[in-house]
């Protein structure tokens, strides 16, 4: 490391936002992505779905993130997250500011890392 560099922790778990245990996927060639999603107020995606690991890493704003069992969460600048695997849910920019975060996959070649699901029939919003 050279001087005057500074490593600061953002996050370390061995579960996700759910408290499940972290499973990288096996089946397939390994692919990682990364990509900058944004996200207007009011704005919310479709019931989803994702079948290999998420990590996000909010740099402005904040994402309220809706499970299908009911239970929500906000993940607000400068937090991580790292998100369930085949958990229906979705999230909304409930804030008054646009939200724009960093989102790394840990994902397969050709696979989809989200998938949109229906409405759980128990789900309120």
């Amino acid at each position: 490391m050279m001087a005057g560099t500074t490593i600061t922790p953002l996050f370390q778990s061995t579960t996700n936002a759910t408290g499940q245990p972290i499973v990288y996927p096996h089946n397939g060639t390994a692919e990682v992505q990364a990509f900058l999603v944004e996200m207007a107020p009011g704005e919310k995606t479709p019931w989803h779905q994702h079948p290999v690991p998420l990590l996000g890493y909010m740099l402005e704003g904040e994402l309220t993130v809706h499970q299908a069992s009911g239970e929500k969460r906000v993940v607000r600048t400068g937090e991580v997250s790292l998100e369930a695997v085949d958990a229906v849910h979705y999230g909304a920019n409930e804030g008054a500011v646009p939200l724009k975060m960093i989102v790394f996959v840990v994902g397969l070649k050709d696979v989809l890392f989200t998938t949109e699901a229906e409405k759980p029939a128990s789900a309120l919003s």
